[in-house]
């Protein structure tokens, strides 16, 4: 005996004590015996209702089933099936509805009606999203519906074939231990003409290069003749086959292919007269080739680095010379190299992306970067705000310049209203501001730095000479905003001709940035545009600057079309220095230090210098340097701590430094590999040799041996599973194993993976949102694993030939039928379940039944005391 209330027994007392006072105090003259039958009557009558009201409960067994239908009606069912299964529900619950319930699944879940409602079931197949089968949830929720108090059963309508969450067998489980059954009642098999991809087979250890055989299963469900079959690698067409096929599965064999890129993603589609389901006829299987190392080399002039090019092939490097217009828009192209080769190419010619990109794949993808010098590396191509100062081990900024003079540099920044307009959530002003501060940080404190902001006036916001507090000028610079019309170019040089020519310093240069479009001001007495007397045009100031020693340099925003473009570009070649014209605003920080860094000579040096050998490496192992030609120029800078000082000139500048960055590895050689300053280098006997050795020792290595790792999918995670087993046999255990996912247009994510078994290393993930992604899986020990994933969309359309396998291992696990009746599925449970039978209703019949004895009593003893 069970109470759900039993603190409503403790009324049992209080209402006897006052029905026995009740009693003695009435004036009705009752005999003895009619008083003592009235009060135990009234006495029963409390009692059962109290008890009633505690909620008793006795506990015991029943056979009686509750049972849900759980209706499939995803894609890969067809109509036929969806009406024999809707037949089947109708004549099972014919007499049962009271105790039926029913479901429809397929991606979502929908219940139609719960176990006890007697209605008609909604129909929700339009609502349903059909693309997929998420057997397992649905099995949850049915199971979770189901009344505790009566034994379960689930009648599961469906052809088995899941495409998301958990198998099956791992619910099957969880309904053994609660004792529900599940009956199953398959799918009609299809009858329509179909022929589905169900497989693509890429072998194991594909090398980049190897022709390689690719093969395919194509499961028809009726003969179909003169199917054609075609093979896609990374979306191009590279095989195609026509074959007859027979019902059911058969293997589709192409002509061996180049397996070409690092990453490939092989595509398999079916064409077939009379086919009916069109979802079906694509399956697609990514893969990450090993191979011959790809080297991609990115140059502004592509053909100048022709020698280095050459070195590269013949020593068995697949060379691939680019512009930097050429450089990877994805993480999953840049995939496609073992290193990185950045030569005399400006970091202004890169998105921000593409370098934080580039970062990221050598730190967390194992790649190889090399930057070799010129007048577009290192500090004089801008490199110094970019993510690959990080990358280099190299200081991209020296911290002296003793050898040398003092320079004087004075930015004039256009604060017109233009430079209100937002470019990638900043306005333009403060993308302006920071090329500016930037410019001030890559100066030394013995320098003279000045910052002007001009629209119709001019603004000394950070007035010319020493900056004693960058910090306090930087701020100044960050608060500067937009205000009206147009930059005053001739008002603004006017005042800056005075100024800096009295400065005390030997360098002395202004960078002027305006709006290639609203440059207003030409001249001193005018605004439009008309030729000036002589002497009275910004072109003359310019030049009166360069007499007096003062170079000019501008950069301006805009395109070549802008009205201002030309007079802009007359405007820097009048002053000597150079004009830098771009349309993409967040590379201002990049040309502000680039232009500043070259204007006061502190990050070139061209002079004769010979080269010796530092630490020994394999890098200059070999190599008579001794005898080396000497090398015309190169780019000033100085190591990072850990980095490895390989090569400096005789005069003790660094020249070849190398150092680890994440799992990759980065190199800087601050001379360059063509004919400005390694001229004599080129008919060098050691020429080909070095740049074969230096590249070689940055790529990535071969493949693991001691790890490896599968992946596999549901509809909303990915798991990676991970084996470490050293070369010995045995396990690995306590690595930090990490994956880090890269998809397009997202930033890398990093995801620790926890050891599950001796050597076994498992992580789950959400599945990626776009087409292709790379997970890179690291133990750091090496280079990472690189595990290829493409999405799939076509998978609920296949048909799984042990689908009717699982469903029969389903219901003998569960204790329930295969293809049962409709009159059998109310069948009694084959074992009693515990249940509780609620008391109170039979109490509340007891007290109704004591109530008219109680009032007969009373009324029979009065009529016969009368």
């Amino acid at each position: 005996m069970d109470f759900e209330r039993p603190y409503a027994l403790l009324l049992i007392l209080p209402a006897l004590a006052a029905l026995w006072l009740g009693q003695r105090r009435s004036l009705t003259t009752w005999p003895p015996r009619q008083r003592r039958t009235a009060i135990l009557l009234r006495t029963g009558i409390v009692t059962a209702l109290i008890a009633a009201l505690s909620g008793p409960s006795w506990l015991g067994e029943t056979t009686k089933t509750a049972v849900i239908f759980l209706r499939d009606v995803s894609a890969s069912i067809t109509p036929a099936s969806r009406e024999q299964a809707g037949a089947f529900i109708a004549e099972s619950v014919e007499h049962h509805t009271a105790e039926s319930g029913e479901i429809d699944f397929a991606r979502d879940i929908a219940v139609l009606r719960p176990v006890g409602s007697p209605g008609p079931a909604d129909f929700l197949l339009n609502v349903l999203d059909d693309t997929a089968t998420n057997l397992a949830e649905a099995l949850r929720l049915a199971a979770a519906l189901l009344p505790t108090d009566q034994a379960g059963r689930i009648v599961l309508l469906s052809d088995g074939d899941f495409t998301t969450g958990d198998a099956p067998a791992r619910v099957a489980q969880e309904l053994i231990r609660r004792g529900i059954q599940v009956d199953v009642v398959t799918a009609l098999p299809e009858t329509r003409p179909d022929a589905a991809v169900t497989g693509v087979l890429v072998p194991e250890g594909i090398r980049e290069g190897e022709m390689v055989k690719i093969s395919a299963t194509v499961t028809a469900t009726t003969p179909l003749p003169a199917a054609q079959i075609q093979l896609f690698q990374n979306h191009l067409l590279v095989g195609e086959t026509s074959q007859d096929l027979t019902t059911g599965p058969n293997a589709v064999t192409f002509p061996p292919i180049l397996a070409a890129g690092n990453m490939a993603v092989y595509e398999v589609a079916v064409r077939a007269t009379g086919d009916v389901v069109a979802g079906n006829n694509r399956a697609r299987q990514a893969v990450v080739h090993g191979g011959a190392a790809r080297t991609l080399l990115i140059d502004s002039t592509p053909a100048e680095s022709k020698a280095l090019v050459d070195a590269l092939t013949k020593s068995g490097f697949a060379g691939d010379p680019r512009p930097p217009s050429g450089f990877p828009a994805t993480l999953a192209e840049l995939e496609d190299f073992d290193l990185v080769i950045f030569s005399d190419a400006p970091a202004s010619a890169f998105r921000q992306e593409q370098l934080q990109m580039l970062a990221s794949w050598v730190k967390d993808f194992g790649g190889g970067f090399l930057m070799i010098g010129g007048e577009g590396s290192f500090g004089a191509g801008g490199y110094a705000v970019t993510p690959l100062a990080t990358l280099l081990p190299v200081r991209i900024e020296r911290e002296q310049r003793e050898e040398t003079p003092v320079a004087a540099v004075l930015v004039i920044l256009d604060r017109s209203g233009s430079m209100s307009v937002q470019v990638g959530g900043r306005p333009k002003m403060a993308l302006a501001n920071e090329g500016a501060v930037m410019s001030l940080d890559v100066l030394q404190s013995k320098d003279l730095f000045g910052a002007w902001a001009v629209d119709t006036r001019v603004q000394q916001v950070v007035p010319l000479g020493p900056v004693t507090d960058k910090a306090a000028a930087s701020r100044k610079i960050a608060g500067i905003t937009s205000g009206g019309g147009g930059i005053y170019i001739y008002t603004s040089l006017a005042e800056a001709l005075p100024q800096i020519r009295d400065a005390k310093a030997k360098l002395k240069h202004i960078i002027l940035f305006a709006d290639a479009s609203d440059a207003e001001e030409k001249t001193s007495t005018d605004t439009s545009g008309a030729s000036p007397a002589p002497g009275n045009s910004a072109l003359d100031l310019a030049s009166a600057l360069l007499a007096s020693q003062v170079t000019l340099s501008v950069v301006a925003l805009g395109s070549e079309g802008d009205r201002d473009t030309a007079f802009l570009r007359d405007l820097a070649a009048r002053g000597g220095g150079r004009f830098y014209l771009t349309a993409d605003a967040t590379t201002l920080p990049r040309l502000f230090t680039q232009e500043t860094m070259r204007a006061t000579q502190s990050s070139l040096r061209e002079d004769v210098f010979l080269i010796q050998a530092r630490e020994p490496s394999e890098i200059t192992a070999g190599l008579p340097w001794d005898q080396a030609p000497p090398l015309l120029g190169l780019n000033m800078s100085s190591p990072k701590p850990g980095s490895e000082l390989l090569l400096e000139t005789n005069v003790g500048d660094p020249l070849l430094l190398v150092w680890r960055y994440g799992l990759g590895q980065s190199a800087a050689f601050l001379s360059d590999a063509k004919a400005r300053w390694a001229s004599e280098w080129l008919a060098w006997d050691g020429y080909g040799k070095f740049w074969t050795q230096l590249p070689r020792k940055l790529i990535r290595p071969d493949r693991r041996h001691d790890l490896s790792a599968t992946l596999s999918e549901d509809d909303q995670r990915l798991q990676v599973t991970v084996s470490a087993v050293s070369a010995e046999g045995a396990f690995r255990n306590g690595l930090p194993v990490t994956l880090t996912v890269a998809e397009p247009n997202t930033p890398p994510r990093t995801i620790p993976a926890r050891q599950t078994a001796p050597g076994e290393y498992r992580a789950s993930l959400e599945k990626p949102v776009g087409e292709n992604a790379i997970i890179a899986v690291s133990d750091e020990a090496g280079r990472p694993l690189s595990l290829a994933w493409t999405r799939d969309e076509g998978r609920e359309y296949r048909q799984n030939s042990d689908a009717e396998d699982s469903l029969r291992e389903l219901a003998a696990a569960t204790g329930g039928l295969f293809q049962p009746r409709g009159d059998e599925v109310f069948r009694p449970a084959s074992r009693p379940v515990p249940t509780y039978f609620d008391l109170a209703p039979w109490l509340l019949g007891l007290a109704v039944l004591l109530w008219p004895l109680d009032i007969w009593c009373r009324r029979r003893e009065w009529a016969s005391a009368q």
